[in-house]
């Protein structure tokens, strides 16, 4: 422990336990919190149901059950069956942040859970909201993690939000996530298209699997944009 706060009990004893406690639950809880993600994304990698490609949102808005599985069912017509069982499945991933104080060991956990998505090999498709959007493209790696809009996007389309100031760009000034304001596909599901930015990963591998879920986050991006 960095701090101490009065007059610190010997460690581990009977007097230790309540001053810890009182000074460091909320870091044990959100360590705690963090480790259990980890090991449960850990667990369902390697025991759930396979998908052909994970969409990935992080922000501060909560989307149902049935929105979520409905933009889900949405989207499975769009990609190709990635891993060859003859079905299509995609799984949206929400991490949603709290907004509360208290809060900041639980959305360092999510922060950690979408890092990890960001190796995984389906995981190319990612939405955001203005403020994480701006977090993710603040990063020196940003560059290096993200395709250019120009890139994949329609450049009528990229012309246009650039006009409306809907592009948002790294510090060396790529762009790198546009805003989905108007999508008629994200609203004919019943969905806010006022603070949803999407990005798209970029691929390094040459292997079949990432190159199918790479091609199907391309094809669900510009049905999201339209």
């Amino acid at each position: 422990m960095a701090e101490h706060y009065g007059v610190v009990p010997k460690k581990f004893t009977k007097e230790w336990w309540p001053y810890f406690w009182m000074y460091y639950k909320w870091h044990t809880i959100g360590i705690a919190f963090a480790l259990m993600l980890i090991i449960i994304t850990a667990v369902q990698c390697a025991t759930s149901e396979k998908y052909d490609v994970v969409v990935n949102y992080m922000g501060k808005t909560y989307f149902a059950p049935e929105a979520a599985e409905e933009f889900q069912a949405a989207l499975e017509p769009l990609i190709e069956d990635v891993d060859g069982n003859g079905e299509n499945n995609v799984f949206f991933q929400q991490l949603t942040l709290s907004s509360t104080s208290g809060a900041e060991e639980m959305d360092y956990a999510l922060q950690v859970k979408h890092d990890l998505a960001l190796s995984d090999d389906t995981s190319y498709l990612y939405l955001y909201d203005k403020d994480e959007a701006e977090l993710m493209l603040a990063r020196d790696s940003s560059d290096d993690v993200y395709l250019p809009l120009d890139e994949w996007c329609d450049a009528a389309m990229l012309e246009a939000a650039e006009e409306k100031g809907a592009v948002l760009y790294s510090e060396s000034g790529a762009p790198l996530a546009v805003l989905a304001q108007g999508s008629e596909f994200l609203e004919g599901l019943g969905m806010d298209t006022s603070d949803i930015y999407v990005a798209i990963r970029k691929n390094y591998s040459d292997e079949e699997i990432n190159l199918a879920a790479y091609r199907s986050a391309e094809v669900m991006a510009d049905a999201i944009l339209k």
